[in-house]
């Protein structure tokens, strides 16, 4: 494997903070580094990825150096070191283990979230569903995915009932070797440096007797029958209370998923709400310019009032 950069102190203390907590019977990963009792700060990380991948922005935003935060990063069920759910992942499920682990972890105080990509279309809807419990909301390059089309329902319907019928299960790829996931990662967010890359490679990747896999489950890669439907979030996203952050890749892909003027009324959901591009950052801006996002991200915290 390529050599990595290595961490700052308060980005190694977060990677070696791990622990789990049981969720509904599920073996619970997160990492919890900060002050407890303080500000929850919650990073909620993407498909296919962990909460490992948050470790530069952590250092960035001066954790250690910041009493107030209590910054607590959960890898989701079947991710990372979360214990793989039997059968489908279906989305709701990741509202209520949120709102489980901020249970559990006897967070009281309003908290503030930070989703990048899937995790920040987890956290726009728990802040519709939960505003009590939701501070502040900062999307990283999210809230693009695009509507589903009703009249893909049969075949939709047809595909997964087919699945369930010959009870395929999905196997996970396998690489000779990590250079193989950093080429593809190369291909798919080039806008990320070979140390970057490789640094990726080593939070996804686990060693097993036949090369090395995804540390994810494969079943998150199956269809679903349902699709996701841009109404129902609108009328979450209406509920939203708290001030809302989105800041976005300026040359991220992701911003082609959707038009300007569908990304646009989305945004008119909100009733506090600031945007702002990073020129030159791709989908994966948290890792490619951590200091620019945790500068972007102490402005705007600097600038509300959260509830205490």
């Amino acid at each position: 494997m390529s050599r990595m950069r290595s961490f700052n102190a308060g980005g190694q203390r977060f990677l070696d903070s791990l622990s789990t907590i049981d969720i509904g019977g599920l073996n619970y990963a997160y990492r919890r580094v900060g002050s407890p009792g303080g500000q929850p700060l919650l990073l909620l990380h993407g498909l296919m990825d962990t909460s490992a991948s948050f470790a530069r922005l952590v250092d960035a935003l001066a954790v250690d150096g910041d009493p107030g935060f209590d910054v607590i990063a959960p890898d989701w069920r079947g991710h990372g070191q979360s214990q793989a759910t039997p059968g489908e992942y279906w989305f709701p499920n990741y509202l209520a283990d949120l709102d489980a682990l901020l249970d559990a972890l006897d967070i009281a105080r309003p908290a503030v979230l930070i989703g990048h990509s899937m995790g920040g279309q987890i956290a726009s809807l728990f802040a519709g569903v939960r505003p009590e419990r939701s501070a502040a909301l900062i999307a990283l390059d999210s809230l693009n995915i695009p509507d589903s089309d009703p009249g893909e329902a049969p075949t939709r319907y047809r595909s997964w009932m087919n699945a369930r019928h010959h009870s395929t299960a999905r196997q996970p790829t396998v690489y000779n070797d990590p250079d193989q996931l950093i080429a593809r990662l190369a291909r798919r967010y080039p806008e990320l440096d070979q140390s970057e890359r490789s640094e990726l490679a080593a939070h996804w990747l686990v060693p097993g007797p036949e090369g090395w896999r995804l540390h994810v489950d494969p079943s998150h890669q199956g269809r679903m029958p349902y699709g996701f439907r841009a109404a129902e979030a609108k009328a979450i996203w209406q509920n939203v209370a708290c001030p809302v952050f989105c800041l976005d890749g300026g040359r991220s892909p992701v911003a082609r998923l959707i038009s300007a003027e569908e990304m646009a009324e989305r945004r008119a959901c909100f009733a506090d709400m600031t945007q702002h591009s990073l020129p030159g950052c791709g989908h994966m801006l948290h890792i490619q310019a951590p200091r620019d996002v945790a500068a972007h991200i102490n402005d705007f915290l600097a600038r509300i009032e959260t509830p205490g």
